[in-house]
């Protein structure tokens, strides 16, 4: 990428409300022609901090962003609490390390999605330093998704993309504010956000439908990705390995698949017997090379829920009743399950093929 692509500033920003504050209001530094006293304290990431310079302007949006899954990824602290203990992040050793130097890097700022590509991706700004109110999601959401949903959404990843994307829709024609900025409330994984349904739109296709397989299946029984989505992205065997400029990096393997699972614990929100389903990579020794074990690691399936991003009216697996209820090569069986897989990857599989 181009020097020129990454900081040059458009000359509309100058006179927008933003670049009228002057460049030192949010980065710092002194207003002269000398290059090293105007860089002398410089801030390069001005939103860093919890909102950093924003909260001046937008208080309410900083204070509630703070507290979001998108600033903390409390989720990642989470599942590596899950696989060890409470804690474990507090104390130096080989988990901590890992997630300081590799899954940290998720993190997001106000500025990595209103005004450049997340660091993680590839830095840089996206529109020439002009503040987006909507990011550009080919280069945000997709800077930090791209390997699944947003990739798949957009048809980067897999066999097609989402018929939604293929209309123009955006992520957040979908996905509220808050799914971003956060609810204000301390959020500990993206299941408590206010995810969309698809039936927020499509209220009427159980009750008014001219389609068969909509007629005939209850609501509650399967998800609709189940019919309506494509293969999705699945990695296997992944391991953090320490690097020699200090950082770790996640290596695994990816494999495009389509599968149905078994849902073992039905919720109101996921009330569904049947969900798609994708591989994590996690293995029992992911962490020992940064000299870490994972004690609760057969508690945890591999076998995850994911609401998929490629959702087409029309799927391999919906083309007749016989491309589901007969092909179970669709659903997750005893043999799928692989040697190094946890014990509790079996809770999913699908032990009455309907």
């Amino acid at each position: 990428m181009a020097g020129s692509e990454k900081y040059c500033v458009d000359e509309a920003f100058l006179t927008s409300t933003h670049g009228e504050l002057g460049c030192i209001a949010c980065h710092g530094g002194e207003n002269v022609e000398d290059k090293a006293e105007a860089h002398a304290g410089m801030i390069k990431y001005p939103s860093a901090d919890a909102g950093g310079i924003c909260q001046e302007c937008h208080g309410d949006i900083a204070s509630d962003f703070e507290k979001s899954i998108h600033y903390t990824i409390q989720g990642m602290r989470n599942a590596l609490e899950d696989f060890t203990h409470p804690g474990v992040l507090d104390e130096d050793g080989g988990i901590r390390e890992a997630f300081d130097n590799n899954c940290y890097k998720c993190h997001a700022t106000c500025g990595s999605c209103h005004v450049s590509r997340p660091v993680a991706y590839s830095g840089g700004l996206h529109s020439q330093h002009t503040f987006t109110k909507t990011p550009p999601m080919e280069d945000t959401c997709y800077g930090c998704h791209g390997a699944r949903n947003a990739g798949e959404f957009m048809g980067r990843v897999g066999y097609s993309s989402d018929v939604h994307y293929d209309n123009g829709m955006h992520c957040i024609d979908c996905h509220p504010v808050n799914n971003f900025h956060g609810s204000g409330e301390f959020e500990q994984n993206m299941w408590e956000a206010d995810l969309p349904k698809c039936l927020d739109c499509h209220e009427d296709i159980y009750t008014d439908s001219d389609i068969q397989a909509h007629n005939v299946h209850e609501p509650d029984t399967m998800a609709c990705q189940v019919c309506h989505a494509s293969a999705n992205n699945n990695c296997f065997d992944c391991h953090a390995t320490p690097q020699d400029d200090g950082s770790v990096a996640g290596t695994s393997d990816m494999r495009i698949m389509f599968k149905i699972g078994q849902n073992p614990n039905p919720t109101e929100q996921h009330p569904y017997r049947y969900m798609t389903i994708r591989h994590i990579p996690t293995t029992a020794d992911t962490f020992r090379p940064m000299g870490a074990e994972l004690p609760n690691f057969d508690e945890i399936s591999n076998w995850k829920y994911s609401p998929t991003h490629n959702v087409q009216r029309s799927t391999i697996q919906n083309e007749s009743c016989d491309s589901c209820h007969g092909n179970p090569f669709i659903f997750l069986r005893e043999e799928d399950i692989r040697e190094n897989d946890s014990q509790a990857s079996r809770e999913w599989v699908v032990t009455d093929i309907p």
